[in-house]
């Protein structure tokens, strides 16, 4: 079951916190992108916008994948 904004702990561990609202982000974006076709993800949003959601979780894939290596891990 995902997690609702509302549970996230406000009052946790900086950790559990961080990996709480994390999976929050995740579940959001899934929960935008769940039953679209493949072109409907390419599609950009609206102009001047050219993000689409399939770039929007590409971003965030690159985001969170950097953050995690460089910040946590030590990784250049």
């Amino acid at each position: 079951m995902p997690i609702e904004y509302a549970d996230i702990p406000r009052d946790a561990d900086e950790r559990t916190t961080l990996l709480d609202f994390l999976e929050w982000q995740r579940a959001t974006l899934a929960r935008k992108c769940e039953g679209l076709t493949a072109d409907q993800l390419r599609r950009r949003s609206a102009p001047p916008a050219t993000l689409s959601l399939l770039g929007l979780v590409r971003h965030l894939a690159d985001v969170e994948r950097g953050w995690f290596r460089r910040t946590l891990a030590g990784e250049d």
